[in-house]
C-alpha cells in the first residue's frame, strides 16, 4: 500500500513539473519572440471619401507590441469616437508575433478636405507616429441646410440579438429604373471569438436585379454592438434592376464558423488551478466545432420602372445617371487626308456598362473609324469616367472645324433626358502635297553650231596622221535602239509596275477597317466555336449554355461596336429578327444561370448550328 501510494504521489508531482516546465518553455519562446521583434505602428482610413451625413473607419495597427496609448490630434470640423481594440498573435515557425489593433468611428461637421496629423503613439517605452491622412467630407444625402447631425449609436435590430452571425444592407431608394445602377453597402457581423470562414461571396437573390462581382477581400473592421464587439467584413457595390416591378430584395451570405472546443484537465493534481484552463490555452492547444450557415439580409421592396419612351431621343443608348462631356482632339493642323485623334470623356455616376461613345454627325466631308473605350473607375462602383478615342479623317480642305459630338443619357432624378453637346473646334487643313501640278517640262536653247576647227599641223603633242584606214562599219546602232534593249526595259517595268500593285493591294488590306474587321469576327468566331465545342464535351449544360452566351456577345458585340457584357436578351429581341436561333439559345443560358437545365444532345448539336449559322452569316 505504501508502495502504491508513493507511486501515485510521484506521478502527480512529475505531472505537475512537466506542466510547469512546458508553460516555462512556451512562455520563454513567447517573450523571446516579442523582445526580438520591432514595434512599427500604421494607421488607415476606409473611405476616404464619404458624406456629410456618414462616416469612416480609422484603424490604428501597432505591430510588435499587446499594450500601447494612442493620442489623437484635434482636427477643426473631425471628430473621432472609439470603437474597440482586438489583438492578434501569431507562431511562424517558433518565432511569435503580435499586433494590436484601435478602432475610431470618424465623423465631419461639414463638406470640404481635411488631414489627420501624424498620430502619436507609445508603445513599449517608445514614442512612433504614423503618416498624414487626407480624406474628403462630401455633401450628404440631406437638404445640406447645415452639418447632418451624427448617426445614433449602432444598435442590434429585430431578430439579431440570439444570433453570434447576421448580415445587413444600406437603405436603398424604394424605386428606380431598369438600367439604374443604385450602390448598395453589404456588411457581415459575425461575434468576435468565432472564426468565420466564407464558403461563397454574398449574392443576391431576387432574379429582376443584377450586381457585379464582388471584391474577394472585403474591408475588414471591428464594431461593437449593443456592448458586444464583432468583427465586420463590408463589401461597395452597386446593383441595378433588369425587368420592371415590384421586388422584394435580399442578400445571402453562407460561411462556416468555428466555435472553440472546451478542453478538459488532463493534468492530474491542479484541480481547478490548472493554468491551461486559460483561454490562450484553450486556442492554442484545444480544437474547433464547424458549423455551416446561411446568412440573410431583411427583405428590402424595391419597385422597378421602364423608361419614358416620350421624347426618348434617336441616340440614347441606356446611359442613366448625372454625366458631363468633354472633348478634346490633335493635331490642330492636318493636311487633307490626314488622321486626327478625337478623345471624348464621359464623367459622373451612373451605368457605365450603357454609355456609347458620342454621336459623331454624320458628314461627306469626313471619315470615321470605330473608337476605342476605357473605363477609370471612381471612388464607387458607379463613378469614374469612360474615355473614348476616335480616329476621324477629313476629306475637304475647305473645312475650318471640327463639328460637335453629342452624348444623350437619362437623369432618375428630373425624370428627363438629357442631350450634352460639345462645342466646335477650330481646325486649319492645308493643301495636300500630293496635289499636284506637273511641271511642264521646259525645252532648252538649241545647240549651238559646232565650228570645225582649222587643222593644226606641226604642234607638239598631236598624235600622229594614221596613213592606213581602219575598219569600217556600214552603220553604227546606238544600245538604246536595240530591240532586244527595249524588250528588257519592258519587262523590268512590268515587274515593277506588278510589284507597286502588290504592295499597294497589301497596304489596301491592311489599312482597310472593314477587311481587319471581318477578319477579327471570323477570328472571334472560330475561338468561341472551339470553345462550345470542348464545353459540350463536358455534359455540364450550366457550362455549355454560358459559353454559349458569352460566344453570342462576344461576336455581336464586336458586330454592333458595343461592350460585349452590356448585350442583353431585350437587345437581342430588339435587333435580331423574332424567329432568329441567337435568342432562344441567349434565353436558355439566361434561364439555366439561375435553374437547373439540362440539354440532350441533338440540342446541345442544334443550339451549336444556330451559333455558327447566325454568326457567320453577319454582314
Amino acid at each position: 500500500m505504501m508502495d502504491r501510494g508513493f507511486r501515485q504521489r510521484t506521478r502527480r508531482v512529475a505531472g505537475r513539473l512537466f506542466a510547469v516546465l512546458l508553460f516555462l518553455a512556451v512562455a520563454g519562446t513567447v517573450v523571446t519572440g516579442w523582445c526580438r521583434s520591432e514595434t512599427t505602428v500604421s494607421a488607415s482610413l476606409s473611405p476616404a471619401q464619404f458624406p456629410v451625413d456618414a462616416g469612416a473607419a480609422l484603424t490604428v495597427t501597432v505591430n510588435g507590441s499587446r499594450s500601447a496609448d494612442v493620442h489623437l490630434p484635434s482636427v477643426p470640423g473631425l471628430s473621432f469616437q472609439g470603437r474597440g481594440k482586438s489583438t492578434r498573435i501569431e507562431m511562424i515557425n517558433g518565432s511569435f508575433s503580435s499586433s494590436l489593433s484601435m478602432t475610431y468611428l470618424v465623423q465631419a461637421e461639414r463638406p470640404g478636405k481635411y488631414t489627420i496629423p501624424p498620430i502619436s503613439v507609445s508603445a513599449d517605452g517608445s514614442a512612433l507616429t504614423t503618416r498624414p491622412i487626407a480624406l474628403e467630407v462630401t455633401q450628404g444625402g440631406g437638404s445640406g441646410q447645415g452639418p447632418a447631425a451624427p448617426p445614433a449609436a449602432t444598435r442590434l435590430r429585430a431578430g439579431e440579438a440570439d444570433k453570434v452571425a447576421f448580415l445587413r444592407i444600406s437603405e436603398i431608394k424604394g424605386a428606380s429604373w431598369v438600367g439604374e445602377v443604385l450602390p448598395i453597402r453589404i456588411k457581415a457581423y459575425f461575434r468576435q471569438g468565432i472564426r468565420a470562414s466564407l464558403n461563397a461571396l454574398p449574392v443576391i437573390n431576387d432574379d429582376g436585379f443584377v450586381m457585379p462581382q464582388l471584391d474577394q477581400k472585403p474591408i475588414q473592421t471591428e464594431e461593437t454592438v449593443n456592448g458586444i464587439p464583432y468583427s465586420v467584413l463590408t463589401w461597395d457595390s452597386s446593383i441595378s434592376a433588369v425587368k420592371e416591378g415590384r421586388h422584394s430584395l435580399t442578400v445571402e451570405l453562407e460561411a462556416t464558423l468555428l466555435f472553440p472546443r472546451q478542453r478538459r484537465n488532463s493534468f492530474p493534481g491542479f484541480g481547478d488551478q490548472d493554468p491551461f484552463q486559460d483561454d490562450f490555452f484553450q486556442n492554442f492547444f484545444g480544437g474547433f466545432d464547424s458549423k455551416t450557415v446561411k446568412v440573410a439580409s431583411k427583405p428590402i421592396t424595391i419597385e422597378a420602372r421602364q423608361l419614358p419612351t416620350a421624347n426618348q431621343p434617336p441616340d440614347f443608348s441606356g446611359a442613366i445617371g448625372r454625366f458631363s462631356l468633354s472633348v478634346k482632339s490633335k493635331p490642330a493642323q492636318v493636311e487633307a487626308g490626314d488622321p486626327i485623334t478625337l478623345t471624348m470623356t464621359v464623367s459622373g455616376n451612373g451605368n457605365f456598362d450603357r454609355v456609347e461613345t458620342p454621336k459623331f454627325p454624320e458628314d461627306p466631308r469626313w471619315k470615321t473609324y470605330p473608337p476605342s473605350a476605357e473605363f477609370k473607375q471612381g471612388d464607387s462602383p458607379s463613378q469614374g469616367s469612360k474615355k473614348f478615342e476616335q480616329a476621324i479623317v477629313v476629306k475637304d480642305d475647305g473645312v475650318t472645324e471640327i463639328p460637335p459630338v453629342s452624348f444623350v443619357y437619362f437623369n432618375p432624378e428630373t425624370e428627363k433626358y438629357v442631350t450634352l453637346t460639345s462645342a466646335a473646334i477650330p481646325l486649319a487643313v492645308h493643301h495636300s502635297k500630293q496635289e499636284a501640278a506637273a511641271a511642264s517640262a521646259v525645252p532648252g536653247p538649241p545647240a549651238a553650231a559646232v565650228k570645225a576647227e582649222p587643222e593644226s599641223h606641226g604642234i607638239a603633242g598631236l598624235a600622229p596622221i594614221h596613213l592606213q584606214m581602219g575598219s569600217l562599219q556600214k552603220k553604227i546602232t546606238p544600245l538604246f535602239a536595240r530591240g532586244w534593249f527595249d524588250l528588257l526595259l519592258a519587262l523590268c517595268a512590268v515587274l515593277l509596275l506588278a510589284v507597286f500593285f502588290w504592295k499597294a493591294r497589301l497596304r489596301y488590306l491592311r489599312n482597310n477597317p472593314e477587311l481587319c474587321r471581318k477578319k477579327a469576327m471570323h477570328e472571334l468566331l472560330a475561338k468561341n466555336m472551339a470553345l462550345i465545342d470542348e464545353a459540350a464535351v463536358s455534359n455540364d449544360s450550366r457550362h455549355y449554355l454560358a459559353t454559349c452566351r458569352k460566344a453570342i456577345q462576344e461576336v455581336l458585340g464586336r458586330h454592333w461596336r458595343i461592350e460585349p457584357s452590356a448585350i442583353t436578351l431585350a437587345d437581342l429581341q430588339t435587333r435580331l429578327q423574332p424567329s432568329s436561333g441567337l435568342i432562344t439559345v441567349f434565353a436558355a443560358a439566361e434561364q439555366g444561370a439561375y435553374a437547373d437545365f439540362t440539354l440532350s444532345p441533338a440540342q446541345i448539336h442544334e443550339y451549336a448550328e444556330h451559333i455558327h449559322k447566325e454568326l457567320s452569316e453577319l454582314p
